[in-house]
């Protein structure tokens, strides 16, 4: 090498070490130096200088553009360039050669792992080095070195997984350096430095870079102790590093252990977490492959399901859970590999998998909660031989035949068992991300298996460019964000009744009037933050009544699907999980009653498959959730006889549509001619309705004969806080819920009748309605005793309408419900209190309780009679 490219290389590392990032023109002057230094090189440059000078100056363009997503991690990562560029300069040996990830250029996913697990990794982890952190400085004081132990165990598990080799085999080489007799302060050190270069390392894996090259005093230190191999190791099989044999029996019960300590506990609890809802994408996805949607990429993201849960379970040591993600994701292989299609019992199977991976989960979470061992689940064995029979028909016992050329040795090692240091390959040496030690020699499959890594990563870059930056997030406890959103919501009444004082509002100062205008408006955008905190789409609930009608259309034999629309609108939390009951009843009525089975759908000339829309949307103030069928609609004649043969109705009582409808919600009311195993039995409708309505929403049907029914649910945002009307009777000021009011009306001596000196009404536009006094009905003195003087507010309740007389509507406000307190619960027609913003207290009627007190059947009678009416005075 001439002595002209020595001395630019030199000078450029020194200016390196002095370098700020934010110094701009240093930067550019770097770049020319690079420049210089690729122009001064030989004829003949030695291997890789020309690509390294390249990588180098594309560092710089990134530094200099502003760029880079961690400018941080890019300038020691050039600075490392720099210093390998220079030692193959003067022809030094590198002891150690650069990672193999190095040779890309740039951080390469494997094709099972997208950039949104990677940055949900990356997040998580935050956390986990903080309790590391704490967990190392409190071993000098006798800590639990086995609990570090294990947190390190679980970031190598993980990372395995994910393909991110170099803090892979960091880890590895911590594990067996912290043996119990390493000495505290020791392991202390150890722990530190490895904590402090994976916050490094995280920081450049989040912006899809390599991270720096790890110590070499930390790597000397860590070699010293793991150099011997750890007591454990070699009892491993060689099998722990490829992975289980597929054909292998279902593995007999190896418990948890009954006594599970807290680090375990919260283990499993995220782990149960995470894979529930990798749960529910692998339904999503499976829905998609049997209606021919992305097959491709729903079987890919089947795979990162399967072999996520596997990873983790494995280092859990939940042998069930591994044994039957495994088997699925080697059958999930064949499909990627086309080598079986995922189709007809293959698909089947794999709806098969993700029910019993819940039942295994079931198991699990009851027996952390019972402290007991986890019990064995005696379906596994006949799904696991089913699975393998489709893996290989001709020799199911033998998996080890089934080719896996796309599961990377370096993945699984940590997932099952950690491997002796003689059959890991370190991570640090070359080919890129799939070793090919372990891979069949002469398979094109294998050969292919780097490219369509890298290609794979390099799409999921290019679509994800806009979005490369993470997300920051944090795990909170629920009870936490309970406690917040109800102390805003005493700040909100606070806020309401300072503003509300007399002696502020006599205030005239301008300068005082825009403060309190702000504080008002940042107050209520606070209440809007903490509404948000516990909104959740409801694309979870969606899918799994996806999920059910997929398994409710096989037990029935009919053909059935599911749209669906909205699923990602927000509600509350709680909410979202008191609608699953009331979908599951209306959603099997449909199935079972609304859908006609293939011969009745060919003679109404309908499609052969049914059709079931379940949807979502924001109206006004509320949720509306819409779940509609195209089958044969409620027949309202056959409603009406079993009304009268049940006694519910007279025989000479004539009902409107919506009144006829409403009959289903009866308690015991059904119109099934047989009972089935789905329903028929007369429960579920009036259970539909009782859960709405104690969520303070509304359930109503529309039906064409020979078209469908829908049901629309009209459901508020969340139950902490309520959009109410303010009236006003005698002295006293009541909340109205708006989901109840109708409208308001000043009514004219004409509107209002009585009979009989008894039943008031309200002839409304025709429409006959009880007239109910609100100050009559809770003993208010002072209340307006003269109609036409005061207003009527009309509601509905119990699918019934009224109209409440009260003094005056006051104003519409949104209000924070607080509970009644021990012993008012039963309170008449109250249904809960909201201190005002003058400081007084309202209470919220129950208005569905007030719909108890009108008879309709009376009503209706009297509307039609001639006699006995006469007007109120």
């Amino acid at each position: 090498m001439t002595k002209q490219a020595l001395d630019i290389l030199d000078d450029i590392a020194a200016e390196l070490i002095l370098v700020e990032l934010s110094d701009t023109d240093a930067l550019t002057e770097l770049r020319e130096q690079l420049e210089q230094l690729k122009a001064a090189l030989p004829a003949k440059p030695p291997a890789g200088s020309k690509k390294a000078i390249s990588q180098c100056l594309a560092d710089l363009t990134r530094l200099i553009k502003g760029s880079a997503k961690h400018p941080e991690v890019t300038l020691d990562s050039l600075n490392a360039r720099i210093e390998n560029l220079a030692a193959t300069f003067r022809g030094e040996d590198r002891s150690a050669p650069a990672p193999a990830e190095e040779a890309t250029g740039g951080l390469v996913l494997p094709p099972w792992v997208d950039e949104e697990l990677l940055r949900e990794f990356v997040d998580s982890q935050k956390t986990v080095l903080d309790d590391l952190e704490a967990d190392a400085l409190a071993l000098e004081g006798g800590g639990d070195l086995a609990a570090i132990r294990r947190r390190i165990h679980t970031l190598k598990g993980e990372s395995g997984v994910l393909g991110l080799e170099r803090l892979q085999e960091l880890c590895h080489e911590l594990e067996d350096y912290l043996v119990d007799d390493t000495p505290a302060e020791d392991a202390t050190d150890a722990v530190l430095a490895v904590k402090d270069w994976t916050i490094t390392a995280l920081q450049a894996y989040g912006g899809l870079e390599l991270p720096p090259p790890v110590p070499e005093e930390l790597v000397a230190r860590l070699a010293g102790r793991s150099a011997a191999p750890a007591p454990a190791e070699p009892a491993q099989p060689a099998a722990a590093v490829a992975e289980p044999e597929a054909a292998a029996p279902a593995p007999a019960a190896a418990p948890v252990p009954t006594e599970r300590d807290a680090d375990t506990i919260e283990l499993l609890g995220e782990f149960l977490q995470e894979a529930d809802d990798g749960l529910v994408e692998a339904d999503r996805l499976l829905m998609n492959v049997e209606q021919g949607v992305e097959v491709s990429e729903a079987v890919n993201g089947l795979f990162r399901v399967f072999h996520t849960i596997k990873g983790v379970a494995g280092f859990l040591e939940l042998d069930e859970v591994t044994a039957l993600a495994h088997t699925t994701e080697t059958m999930l292989n064949m499909v990627r590999q086309d080598q079986l299609e995922l189709s007809g019992d293959a698909l089947n199977l794999v709806f098969d998998a993700t029910s019993l991976m819940r039942q295994l989960m079931n198991e699990v979470r009851a027996a952390v909660d019972a402290s007991t061992t986890v019990p064995a689940v005696p379906q596994l064995g006949a799904l696991l031989s089913k699975l393998e029979a489709v893996i290989d028909p001709s020799a199911a016992k033998v998996p080890a035949a089934v080719p896996r050329p796309a599961a990377p040795p370096t993945q699984p090692a940590p997932e099952i068992a950690e491997a002796p240091a003689d059959v890991e390959p370190p991570a640090i040496e070359p080919p890129a991300i799939e070793p090919p030690a372990i891979e069949p020699p002469a398979s094109p499959e294998a050969a292919a298996a780097p490219a369509r890594a890298a290609a794979g990563a390099g799409q999921a870059r290019a679509a994800g460019q806009a979005g490369s930056k993470i997300k920051g997030t944090i795990k909170v406890d629920l009870e936490r964000v309970d406690q917040l959103v109800e102390m805003i919501g005493e700040l909100v009444i606070v806020e309401s009744m300072v503003v509300n004082t007399p002696e502020i509002l006599g205030i005239t100062s301008s300068r005082a009037r825009n403060y309190l205008g702000q504080l008002s408006k940042i107050t209520r955008n606070l209440q809007g933050l903490g509404t948000r905190m516990r909104m959740v789409p409801v694309r979870s609930l969606f899918q799994k009544m996806a999920r059910m009608v997929r398994d409710l259309s096989r037990k029935s034999g009919k053909t059935v699907r599911l749209d669906q629309a909205g699923e990602w609108t927000e509600m509350d939390r709680s909410m979202v999980e008191q609608l699953a009951d009331p979908l599951v009843h209306m959603i099997r009525n449909a199935v079972d009653h609304g859908i006609e089975d293939s011969e009745g759908r060919a003679a109404a000339g309908k499609p052969a498959c049914g059709t079931i829309t379940l949807s979502a949307y924001h109206e006004g103030g509320s949720v509306v959730i819409e779940l509609s069928d195209d089958g044969k609609g409620l027949q309202r004649e056959a409603l009406l006889n079993k009304a009268k043969r049940q006694g519910l109705i007279g025989d000479d009582v004539a009902l409107s549509d919506s009144e006829i409808l409403d009959l289903i919600f009866h308690p015991g009311f059904s119109t099934a001619k047989k009972v089935t195993e789905l329903s028929g039995r007369g429960v579920g409708m009036d259970v539909v309705r009782k859960n709405i309505e104690a969520m303070r929403g509304r359930v109503s049907i529309t039906s064409t004969p020979g078209k469908g029914t829908a049901f629309k649910l009209m459901l508020p945002l969340t139950l902490a806080i309520i959009d109410g009307m303010l009236v006003a009777c005698g002295q006293e000021r009541y909340i109205i819920p708006t989901l109840t009011i109708i409208e308001s009306v000043q009514p004219e001596p004409e509107m209002l009748v009585t009979f009989a000196d008894e039943l008031e009404l309200i002839n409304l536009r025709g429409e006959m309605l009880p007239l109910l006094r609100l100050g009559q009905l809770l003993a208010i003195e002072g209340a307006k005793t003269v109609p036409t003087e005061a207003l009527v507010v009309v509601v509905e309740g119990q699918g019934r309408r009224m109209g409440l007389l009260v003094d005056d509507v006051v104003t519409q406000q949104q209000v924070v419900i607080k509970s009644m307190g021990t012993g008012l619960e039963q309170i008449e027609f109250v249904s809960g209190a909201a201190i005002l913003s003058d400081g007084r207290v309202g209470l919220i009627l129950n208005v569905d309780e007030l719909g108890q007190l009108v008879d309709m059947t009376r009503v209706r009678r009297i509307a039609s009679s001639n006699g006995g009416v006469r007007a109120t005075r």
